[in-house]
């Protein structure tokens, strides 16, 4: 099936998930634990039982078109996962967002909008498979653009949230994760792939760590998606750094000022 047949089939489905989760409403089911000597409750509603279905639905499509690239055809799996966080992420943040809409015109713009985006997203990724890719430039921008957006983005959201550390910190882990593997994603080789994970994942560790230190703190919502931004920015650039082989002083001290403002910037606020 070509590609195209592919995303829209891809985007067709999402759509259509986010219209059912709006008219199915389900029983809620109540999930409670102890965890380190603490009672926690989680509220499964259909909307997130919905909401599952369509992130694996986004993320087994992306990677049915990233396979149709010849570079990618025969690559590993972890490979193919590296591509999943930000489709992933912006149909959550899309199942999140529709329901806060005042009317419907403003619900089927936000519908048609998340379409358009979402498609963007992909075709994007498929550009920057091929680093000669006329387009890679651009769209590696674009994506790098889109990451950033939606670290600040769901970090204000379950910052904001104050929840158990416990479930804030490690949904901003496996945020952190997910989409800084997006950001180091460079060759399709195996030792190259073990490499981006396994900074990816020290990436969303430290992401983790820091969300479970800030709830411990009285920033508002704002202040802290703004501070984890920072990190996210400030750990997964050296990162890249690093596995691009240029990590050298000037690029610390770079990273050093820009962490300087970023923190002046949250002391003014």
């Amino acid at each position: 099936m070509p590609r195209y047949d592919r995303l829209s089939i891809l985007v067709s489905l999402i759509l259509f998930g986010l219209v059912v989760s709006q008219v199915i409403e389900l029983p809620t089911r109540i999930v409670s634990f102890v965890a380190l000597g603490v009672p926690t409750t989680i509220y499964l509603s259909s909307r997130w039982f919905i909401g599952a279905i369509l992130v694996i639905l986004a993320g087994t499509g992306t990677d049915s078109i990233v396979r149709s690239h010849p570079y990618a055809h025969d690559t590993s799996r972890g490979y193919g996962f590296s591509f999943w966080g930000l489709p992933c992420v912006f149909t959550l943040f899309a199942l999140v967002l529709l329901p806060l809409s005042p009317d419907k015109f403003f619900w089927l713009g936000g519908l048609a909008l998340t379409g358009l985006c979402l498609s963007l997203i992909v075709i994007a990724q498929y550009h920057t498979i091929d680093p000669h890719d006329r387009y890679y430039m651009v769209a590696r921008w674009g994506l790098n653009l889109a990451v950033y957006l939606a670290i600040f983005a769901f970090s204000t959201l379950i910052y904001g949230a104050r929840a158990r550390s416990l479930l804030s910190a490690t949904a901003i882990l496996l945020l952190g994760a997910a989409l800084s593997a997006e950001l180091l994603r460079t060759q399709t080789s195996r030792r190259e792939i073990r490499r981006t994970w396994l900074y990816a994942l020290t990436v969303g560790i430290v992401l983790g760590e820091v969300t479970w230190a800030l709830n411990h703190c009285s920033l508002s919502d704002l202040a802290g998606g703004i501070f984890l931004l920072l990190v996210f920015y400030v750990i997964s650039g050296l990162a890249k750094q690093h596995l691009r082989g240029r990590l050298a002083r000037h690029v610390v001290i770079e990273f050093a000022i820009v962490s300087v403002l970023g923190l002046g910037l949250l002391y003014l606020m």
